[in-house]
């Protein structure tokens, strides 16, 4: 991908606002100018060979301040200034994205902070079975967390019809900008709340869940057909990504 295509994604999905609720109480919100670090994290071979679309769950709120404001979804997505979520520390001042707890780049950038963590290494190493050695693993890929409110740290979020729409909705529009060729989640809730929306998809990507990186199930084998998650996802790359 060159860099002019990179930096037009990015700003195209900076530009995302979505209509949330039904009839006279419809409201319009702009996700990523309200969370300018939610924006999904491209590396830079997105589109050169594949166009994989990874979908994790959400982020984590650990900081005192951080977690009195995720409380509310409409405290959080609505009604607290700006100013007030500029400042939550977990965004974190870092100049570089890579370095910023809630920017995924911290996530899937090959020096992030967070990529050496369960939840993305050990998709990371199930793609490096099938990348050149030496080249980054994520280098296909794109991805950011399902769920724009974070949940409380260790936790999966309790969610709200609102969160829903607004994760479904935000998700749609992503894929409308990115056009990507598979749409895998690594979450089975975030995976099970899509689906409602799934008609309303307007290209036609290859959808799939499996059930989060860090949990006892991706290497516990279960399920009818024995494997693990880690081996579904293995085999599904294997199978349907990477089978030319």
């Amino acid at each position: 991908m060159t860099k002019d295509l990179h930096q037009q994604l990015k700003e195209q999905l900076k530009k995302v606002k979505i209509e949330v609720g039904a009839n006279d109480n419809k409201r319009e919100f702009a996700v990523f100018e309200r969370f300018p670090d939610f924006v999904p994290y491209i590396a830079e071979g997105y589109g050169d060979s594949k166009k994989i679309l990874l979908i994790w769950e959400s982020y984590y709120a650990s900081c005192k301040d951080s977690i009195e404001i995720v409380k509310s979804p409409e405290k959080w997505y609505f009604d607290a200034p700006q100013e007030c979520i500029d400042s939550l520390r977990e965004f974190g001042r870092q100049n570089e994205e890579a370095c910023r707890h809630w920017n995924f780049a911290s996530k899937m950038y090959p020096d992030g902070r967070d990529r050496k963590s369960r939840t993305f290494a050990n998709v990371a190493n199930v793609f490096k079975e099938f990348i050149p050695k030496g080249e980054d693993p994520f280098c296909y890929c794109a991805g950011y967390n399902f769920y724009i409110r974070p949940a409380k740290e260790g936790a999966s979020i309790k969610d709200k019809p609102i969160d829903r729409e607004i994760a479904a909705k935000t998700l749609l529009k992503v894929i409308d900008i990115l056009e990507p060729e598979y749409v895998l989640f690594l979450s089975e809730k975030s995976y099970e709340v899509f689906e409602a929306y799934r008609n309303e998809v307007s290209s036609k990507p290859l959808f799939a869940s499996f059930c989060h990186p860090a949990s006892p199930w991706w290497y516990r084998k279960h399920g009818d057909d024995k494997l693990s998650a880690k081996e579904r996802f293995t085999k599904f790359l294997s199978d349907k990504v990477f089978n030319k």
